[in-house]
């Protein structure tokens, strides 16, 4: 063995020593031809890095400390003590929950340690048990663990629960329904303004049809909730009702919007053609004795518009004229976009001269805005009004008042274009 090797061989040695010895130790670096010396001095670096990390977390462990950071996942001989680690952070975190008055759960983890905190669990868990009469200062025959185990559950939902009797009194409000009543006793002396509790108050009597749903709006909290409720007999025959309500605001928000795409037109705000023809479908349905009347719109020279200045401003043509439309009618009546450059018009209980009148007022109002902003361009539409009584007989249908109202209006167009030629 030549010089250097044995050099070499002698740092390992020296290092190998620290290491027996628990000290701390940096890498080192050995310059050697041979392959198994060079093969040698990387895993003597591996391994004074793997132990370096066990050190360190080890005395982490001893001072408390559970923030610092672990072993590497490739540092396979400090398993144990990270999976110790992962126990006291569990450990840590459960206690922290007991202190601030939540249910947590035993810890299915050998050990001295564990036994003793699973015995702190049990003895909170009957204590729990306890204070939670059923009725009349009868207590529940339930294990106290397993009844433990029920109300954790019950307070970690985002739903609230209420367990009342057939007097009214609470028997249980989970943690999110003492959020929103407090220390609420009997629902029915507290919170009379509360939509919920009168809700509550109806479903928890006999003579309903158990289970029963209900969505209610909170005006006070601006909030929409839906209300469950279960009505169950225990072992003596005495009725509890359980109540779970959740705050469904988000789901109404989107199933409006949900709504309002089916029927809607994105660009004008008007109904889409299929919604309004199902709308004057269902009018002539309901109301067949009384006059409706519909308007069918098309608006001038459109096609050109697009055509010569692009179809942003062809957009913002069919825009300006709904409004138009949208702001002139009643509040009773319906602006449908047809499609394209075409819209309807209901007209509910309204003559044809009524209406007349209406789209008369819509044509000046165009007029105006037209000198408020000129343009290289007329804001105008053509238009035909028919009524139920025009076409309506055993057979009509919406698709007939339909075909009379455009056909009305191609004769108007018609005779305004011989007009200006």
């Amino acid at each position: 063995m030549d010089g250097e090797s044995r050099k070499a061989l002698m740092v390992l040695q020296n290092v190998m020593e620290k290491l027996l010895s628990g000290e701390q130790c940096d890498m080192i670096m050995i310059h050697s031809p041979i392959r198994e010396l060079q093969k040698l001095t990387g895993q003597m670096n591996q391994l004074i890095q793997n132990i370096n990390e066990i050190n360190r977390l080890a005395i982490h462990l001893s001072e408390g400390k559970l923030d610092e950071q672990i072993p590497s996942r490739q540092n396979y001989m400090a398993g144990p003590l990270k999976q110790l680690h992962s126990q006291l952070t569990i450990l840590q975190w459960s206690m922290k929950q007991l202190q601030s008055g939540y249910v947590v759960s035993r810890l299915e983890y050998n050990g001295e340690l564990f036994e003793v905190f699973n015995g702190l669990i049990d003895k909170v868990a009957a204590a729990s048990t306890q204070e939670q009469k059923v009725v009349s200062n009868t207590y529940a025959s339930f294990n106290s663990w397993r009844y433990h185990q029920i109300l954790q559950a019950l307070n970690m939902l985002h739903i609230s629960v209420l367990e009342v009797d057939s007097n009214g009194r609470v028997v249980y409000a989970n943690r999110p329904a003492k959020e929103i009543f407090g220390e609420i006793e009997y629902i029915h002396e507290y919170h009379m303004e509360s939509k919920i509790l009168e809700v509550i108050r109806r479903f928890s009597k006999e003579g309903n049809s158990f289970p029963v749903l209900q969505e209610i709006y909170e005006k006070i909290s601006d909030t929409w909730y839906r209300i469950t409720s279960d009505r169950f007999l225990i072992p003596n025959g005495q009725a509890l009702y359980i109540h779970m309500i959740e705050d469904v605001s988000e789901w109404k928000t989107n199933e409006c919007q949900l709504m309002m795409s089916a029927t809607m037109d994105a660009l004008t705000a008007t109904y889409n053609r299929k919604a309004g023809v199902e709308e004057l479908e269902r009018i002539l349905a309901c109301d067949p004795s009384k006059m409706h009347c519909i308007a069918f719109i098309d608006i001038d020279n459109l096609k050109t518009i697009n055509d010569t200045y692009g179809h942003d401003e062809g957009d913002y043509v069919i825009k300006s004229i709904a409004k138009v439309l949208l702001s002139s009618v009643r509040d009773v009546d319906i602006v449908s976009r047809y499609g394209g450059d075409e819209f309807f018009i209901i007209f509910k209980n309204c003559s044809e001269d009524a209406a007349e009148n209406i789209i008369t007022r819509m044509h000046g109002e165009l007029k105006k805005l037209d000198g408020k902003n000129p343009k290289p361009y007329k804001l105008s539409f053509s238009y035909g009004i028919a009524s139920g009584s025009n076409c309506c007989n055993a057979d009509s249908s919406a698709a007939d008042l339909l075909r009379l109202a455009d056909q009305r209006m191609y004769r108007y167009k018609t005779k305004k274009t011989n007009r200006k030629k």
